[in-house]
Formats: structure tokens, sequence, C-alpha cells
């Protein structure tokens, strides 16, 4: 959890589609190399799926279907991935300091429907 100007964010709250729209409109960081996680068989694929889901925008069926997998598996692997990464701090907020929910409710009425904002709303404690 980090602090920015008095408020609290919680990745650990977010879901893959949340994450995925945070990082690729770069309101999150993500780790440059993929780091791989456990003793899973897939865990050589397991940072190459999450590399294509949050960077590259692969919708999971995409993904399942060049792998060779259900969609639901890799969705849970993509899953996996993630609650380890954030819980092990590879993705982390990038929120300027200054940035306060205020603006934000702002944004949300200016922009109504960008899920920009409903990510940042969604990181709001």
């Amino acid at each position: 959890m980090n602090q920015h100007a008095g408020m609290s964010m919680d990745l650990a709250l977010l879901g893959n589609r949340a994450l995925q729209v945070a990082v690729r409109r770069n309101l999150v960081c993500f780790p440059s190399q993929a780091p791989t996680f456990g003793k899973e068989p897939r865990r050589n694929v397991q940072w190459k799926l999450a590399v294509l889901y949050f960077i590259r925008g692969w919708s999971t069926r995409e993904i399942a279907r060049r792998y060779g997998l259900t969609r639901e598996r890799c969705g849970q692997i993509i899953s996996d991935w993630r609650i380890r990464a954030v819980n092990m701090g590879y993705i982390q907020d990038v929120t300027p300091d200054d940035f306060d929910a205020l603006a934000l409710m702002q944004m949300k009425d200016e922009h109504p429907g960008d899920d920009r904002v409903e990510v940042r709303l969604a990181l709001v404690k």
C-alpha cells in the first residue's frame, strides 16, 4: 500500500482487467523484466502471459489460443502472477504526490466512462 498526499492506494483490490487498464494508461508501473514465480510447470510461460495481457493488451482468449490453454486457465495463471507481483512490490502505484481525490471526482464528471478515472477511483480507499 502506498501513501500519496493523504490518499491510500491498494493495488491488491484491482482485478486483472482493471490492472491491465492501469498499466496501459501508465497509472502503475510494470517491471521491465517480468519475474517468474513458483515451481509450476508453466512458470517459464507465466511471465509471457503477463506481458501479453498487461502490456500488449491481448485478451485471455487470444493468449489461450496461442499457448494451447483454456481461457479460464489462462486467466488463472495471469491472476496468480498479478497477485504475486503486487504482493512482492513489482507493480507499484506511480500517482504524483499532488494528485488528489477531488481532481479524480472532477475528471469523472468531465469524462464519464473514461476507464482511467474509474481505475484511479478504484484505487482510492
